[in-house]
Order: C-alpha cells, then sequence, then structure tokens
C-alpha cells in the first residue's frame, strides 16, 4: 500500500507455525521436519510460502511467533528479497517445547529499536500473586495459585518512528503468544492426581485455561504499569501483537484489553480518553463494513479469530490524545480453507492479521 507520509505506520502479526529447521526440534524430541529429501522440500515449501507473505503483507512493524529457529527466519527474510529491510529481533528457541515471539522492524521508518528489560520477558509482576486469597462473598474458599511465568516469553521493544515534520513519540511493541486452548502437556510421573488419572481431557483442558487467563491478568498489569493514568497528560503509545489464543470478546483479551469505550454516535463522549485501554483492530474495523469477516484459524470446522492487534488511544480516531487514525484492517486467511494446506503449501495454520494507521493527530479545537 502507498504510503502517503513517512509517519503512517502499519502492522502485523504472523503465527509461523513451528519455523524450523529440518532436524531441529519442537515439542518433542523428534525433529519437527526430518532431515531428509522429503523433509527440505517441504522446509522450502515453508520458506517459499512465508516470504510470500511478507512482501504481501509489507509492514513497518511485524510481531511473530512459533519460532524455532533464527536461521529460518532470516532464510524467509532471504527468499522475499527483504534482508536488507528489516531489523529482527529474534532468539532461538532454548530448548523442547520452548517456542520464541520475535519482531521484525523496517530499517528506514524508525529512529531505533530498544528492548525493554533484555526484551524477552518470562516471570509475571511480583505483585502478581495469589496466595491464600479468600473471597468475602458466594464461595468462600482459601486460593492459592503458583503460575508465575509466562509460558511463552512476552517480547517487548521501544520503537522510534521516524518522518518528516514533527517526530512522532516512542512507541511500545508487545509481541504475545498466550498459552493455548488445546490440552495442557502434563508430566506422567506417579502418583497422579486422582482427576489426571480418571478425566484427563477435562482436566488437562481446564489447565490451558487456567495458564492462558493468569497470563492474560499478568500482562494487563504489566500494561498498567507502563501506560499513563487519566489523570496525566503524557502520553504512552502502545500496541500489543500476536496470537493470544482467544477470540476478541472473550475473557483473557477483555482483561488484556481493559474493555475501553468504543464511540459509536457522533455526539457521545465515549472513547475521548481511555489512557490505559486497547482498542481491537478487529472491532475497529467491523464499525467501519458491514461484510466483515474475521477468522485467523480453523479448527474442526470452527472458524476462530486468535490472532488480534490491540492498540492504544493513540491511534484510536475520537480520542483526544490522537496521534494515528484508523485506515484499515485486512486479514490473509484464504489458505485456511484448502484441503492439506499445511502440506502442500507449506503454509501456516493461522490467518496473517495487518492494520494501518494514518499519521493524523487530534486538532487542539477538536480534543475536547
Amino acid at each position: 500500500m502507498a504510503r502517503a507520509n513517512m509517519r503512517d505506520l502499519s502492522f502485523a502479526t504472523i503465527n509461523l507455525f513451528n519455523l524450523q529447521v529440518p532436524g531441529g526440534i519442537t515439542y518433542s524430541n523428534r525433529p519437527h521436519i526430518e532431515d531428509d529429501a522429503e523433509g527440505r522440500a517441504y522446509y522450502q515449501r515453508k520458506i517459499k510460502w512465508t516470504a510470500a507473505r511478507l512482501k504481501e503483507v509489507d509492514a513497518e512493524i511485524i510481531a511473530f511467533q512459533e519460532l524455532w529457529s533464527v536461521l529460518a527466519l532470516r532464510e524467509c527474510f532471504a527468499e522475499a528479497g527483504l534482508t536488507n529491510d528489516y531489523d529482527l529481533v529474534a532468539r532461538d528457541a532454548p530448548g523442547r517445547g520452548r517456542p520464541q515471539v520475535a519482531l521484525a522492524v523496517r530499517k528506514d521508518r524508525h529512529g531505533g529499536t530498544q528492548l525493554v528489560e533484555g526484551g524477552w520477558h518470562a516471570d509475571f509482576p511480583p505483585q502478581f500473586r495469589f496466595d491464600k486469597v479468600r473471597e468475602t462473598a458466594g464461595a468462600e474458599e482459601e486460593i492459592t495459585i503458583t503460575i508465575n511465568k509466562f509460558s511463552r516469553p512476552l517480547l517487548i521493544a521501544k520503537i522510534q518512528p521516524e518522518g518528516d515534520g514533527p517526530t512522532p513519540p516512542e512507541i511500545t511493541v508487545v509481541v504475545a503468544h498466550l498459552k493455548s486452548k488445546g490440552p495442557a502437556r502434563v508430566s506422567f510421573a506417579q502418583p497422579q492426581p486422582i482427576i489426571l488419572q480418571h478425566h484427563a481431557k477435562h482436566a488437562k483442558s481446564t489447565l490451558s485455561h487456567m495458564r492462558r487467563v493468569m497470563e492474560a491478568g499478568a500482562l494487563r498489569v504489566l500494561l498498567d504499569g507502563w501506560m499513563k493514568s487519566e489523570d496525566e497528560d503524557d502520553i504512552s503509545p502502545t500496541i500489543v501483537m500476536g496470537d493470544l489464543n482467544d477470540d476478541t470478546m472473550s475473557v483473557t483479551n477483555e482483561l488484556i484489553s481493559d474493555q475501553p469505550t468504543y464511540r459509536v454516535i457522533q455526539k457521545s463522549r465515549a472513547g475521548l480518553s481511555a489512557d490505559k485501554g486497547l482498542y481491537s483492530v478487529e472491532r475497529l474495523q467491523q464499525y467501519r463494513s458491514m461484510r466483515h469477516v474475521y477468522y485467523t484459524h480453523v479448527y474442526k470446522h470452527k472458524r476462530e479469530s486468535l490472532d488480534h492487534i490491540l492498540v492504544s488511544e493513540e491511534f484510536y480516531d475520537h480520542s483526544r490524545k490522537r496521534l494515528w487514525s484508523f485506515r484499515e484492517m485486512e486479514v490473509i486467511n484464504d489458505h485456511l480453507n484448502r484441503e492439506s494446506f499445511e502440506e502442500a503449501l507449506g503454509a501456516s495454520d493461522h490467518g496473517i492479521v495487518k492494520a494501518y494507521f494514518d499519521w493524523n493527530p487530534m486538532p487542539d479545537g477538536l480534543s475536547s
């Protein structure tokens, strides 16, 4: 898409579907792609498919999930002819069952990328603990939860956009890949809890949901610390992108977004301020289009939207602190409707979400 202003921005999030070199392990001790002729041929299809999507997306800032090999990701950019166009913030998976998130930032659109606290953030905030908590109404059981880490570490970076005219403010970018809704993998060590012995399927699914809710809550606490409070005039442009593994209206995504108010009537004051809220580009697109269809994953013929881009009020049209206006959102998902798309195309099992924003600060006279 043509860029009328160098301060315009576009974002995309791509689940790489276990991007690993032939012979490399992912979730088990067996290679995800065998290092043989057949495996190497599939790997090349996967590299070419991903490279084609990178060129199609053509975004300034791209978030990635399910990365196991930095070399493989660099081969995708090389195949796309984009090696010299982007700075990559990526690292190899440290071991079995530990995929990583990554970030690519177009070199000609930013003045620098600064990693926050080393970049990857695994620990929950120290204050986010549930130790012998007791409810005072309804159920009164004592609650202790010992989950204290993200299953896949967040990647947190600060990016300084550039452009002609006033320099845009620094943007905090968070790349996340929360725990999936699929059954948790658990130890077979004995003795196992009774629930795992007799109701393993339901117990494992319950564990997955518990961890994802905890991860969403911990991410919200982190966001509260980074984003400005309502009694401050300062701005804090923030983007959360990635595979959040739940729908927009789910409990977990509502936790992360803090449920800001959307303005649907012109005279309303809704959306004028939401200093710690995050707006879903899916919802922004829905208010623009009567024919909106959004899904990024298909499981047992059920279409789900698991991949999201959430933006702070500096990207919301009606906010008094608006700096960018929402232009449009697109989802690349046609490949999900083809049988055997993974093997035949080397495609991801997720759709790709991309969103465009135009530099368009709110005029002073209209911000109240």
